[in-house]
Formats: structure tokens, C-alpha cells, sequence
């Protein structure tokens, strides 16, 4: 990989633009960093990159563990807002359309909100009964299967702020740090994630990760189910299929640049 170093002069530049130069030396290979990490490819004096970091930390932008740096939780919401500004719903509408028309169960779109999952979209038709959660309203990452899918695939600040105080919805959800951790591998391992009356009685969860080019994670499309859990080997091919479109569509929207 080769190594980019900030084009500034040591001492130049506005507070804002060597900012910009330390969460520039961040990229995919070089996740984690020490301070004379970032002060060496940022071209910064130590004191002056120190100061910088601290202030990013304090911001949110970084977070620190142990002598090692990376990009905090801050950075990743405001790139999960930067989807929504290009209209995620837009582009995952007849996608979901396709989903509650071949499998005929409510289908919901969630996106990473804070500690949270808000669910951004959702379709019904009239063959299922009324939804349990409406358009804009959150559920905790433990709790449903698009909750599950984003825990799995998020940062570090966001899993131990669940881990530490993870909701109850009802007897079967999962609250333990131990269970909500086998749950995260197990969805990475299998791609998909289950709920089972774990947000309310009676219902029942199924969903995938929708992932744009560069390989992140930025939402969840799934099923709820009233009957019983659906049927994964028929319902997850297709929720896969929806989700691999809305990613394509995201990562080609504006000639090929999607800005997360």
C-alpha cells in the first residue's frame, strides 16, 4: 500500500484544514493508529497533532483504546447521514416493492441512528395485519433482525454502548454481552440475522446487510412475520437479491461516486 502523506507544512494551514489532515492519514489498511502514526503522515509536530486528536476525541470523531487511534462513532453517523441526503428510501422503494410482492410479508428498511437503529421505510400490503412500529421510530440494535445485522457491522464505540445497558423488549430478547456477541459472529458467518419474538410476541424477524462499493455496511432490509419465523431458505435469496441492487444503485448513483 502506498503511503500518502498531507501535503502542509509543519505550523501552516488553518486549525480546520490540519484537522482534515489528521482524519486524512485514516484509510483502509491503517484502521488503527498512535499518535506518532498520525503526527508522521499528517506532517505535524507531535504537540500539535496530539492537541488536534484530543480535540477530535473529545468531538467524537476519534476514540482512543490504549495508545492506538481510530475513527470514532461521530465520523461514521454523519456518513450515515450522507446516504440518507442521496435518498436511500428512494432507491431501496421498488426493490422492497419486489420483496413484499413475491414473499408477501411487511418488509422494513432500518439505517444506523446513534445507539440506535430507526427504521427508515417500511411496506405492507393488504394481506398482512397493521405493522407493530411505524415509519421513524427506533429499536435498540439487539432487538430486531435489521438491528442485528448493523450491530454486526459496527464500530467498536457502537457495540460496547449496547453491551453496556442492551434493551428488553420481551423474555426472548437477547441482553446478555456473551449472546449478543455469539449473535454478531453468527450473523457475519451467515449473513442474515433472526429475530424470534424478540421486539414483541408474535413477531418474527429476517434480514440482511445492504452493502455499497467499498464494502461498509449502511443498512438493513428485512421481513417481519406473524405466523412464525419465515421460511430462510425461500425469503433470504430473495432479500439478498433486493439487497445487492440497492447497493449497486447507491455505489453507481452520480457516475460512479457515492459519498459515504
Amino acid at each position: 500500500m502506498s503511503q500518502r502523506i498531507v501535503r502542509e507544512p509543519s505550523g501552516r494551514g488553518s486549525v480546520t484544514s490540519r484537522a482534515l489532515s489528521v482524519l486524512d492519514t485514516f484509510e483502509p489498511g491503517r484502521e488503527h493508529q498512535t499518535l506518532s502514526d498520525i503526527s508522521r503522515r499528517a506532517g505535524l509536530p507531535v504537540a500539535t497533532a496530539h492537541r488536534l486528536i484530543s480535540e477530535l476525541v473529545d468531538w467524537g470523531g476519534l476514540e482512543r483504546k490504549g495508545k492506538h487511534y481510530s475513527v470514532g462513532q461521530r465520523i461514521w453517523a454523519l456518513g450515515h447521514l450522507a446516504v440518507m441526503q442521496k435518498s436511500l428510501t428512494g432507491v431501496a422503494a421498488p426493490h422492497m416493492q419486489d420483496v413484499l410482492f413475491i414473499t408477501q410479508n411487511v418488509v422494513n428498511l432500518f439505517v444506523p441512528e446513534d445507539n440506535d437503529v430507526l427504521l427508515v421505510e417500511r411496506m405492507s400490503g393488504s394481506l398482512v395485519k397493521v405493522p407493530f412500529r411505524r415509519v421513524g421510530e427506533k429499536v435498540s440494535y439487539n432487538g430486531s433482525a435489521g438491528g442485528k445485522v448493523l450491530l454486526a457491522y459496527a464500530p467498536d464505540s457502537v457495540v460496547e454502548a449496547v453491551l453496556e445497558s442492551p434493551a428488553r423488549y420481551t423474555k426472548k430478547t437477547l441482553v446478555s454481552p456473551g449472546e449478543i456477541k455469539r449473535e454478531s459472529r453468527r450473523v457475519r458467518e451467515q449473513g442474515f440475522a433472526t429475530s424470534m419474538e424478540e421486539t414483541a410476541e408474535g413477531h418474527y424477524g429476517l434480514a440482511v446487510p445492504i452493502t455499497i462499493g467499498d464494502g461498509r455496511v449502511v443498512a438493513a432490509i428485512g421481513v417481519v412475520t406473524l405466523a412464525g419465523p419465515a421460511p430462510v431458505g425461500t425469503v433470504v435469496p430473495v432479500l439478498r437479491i433486493a439487497a445487492r441492487a440497492i447497493g449497486r444503485q447507491l455505489t453507481l448513483d452520480d457516475g460512479g461516486v457515492w459519498s459515504v
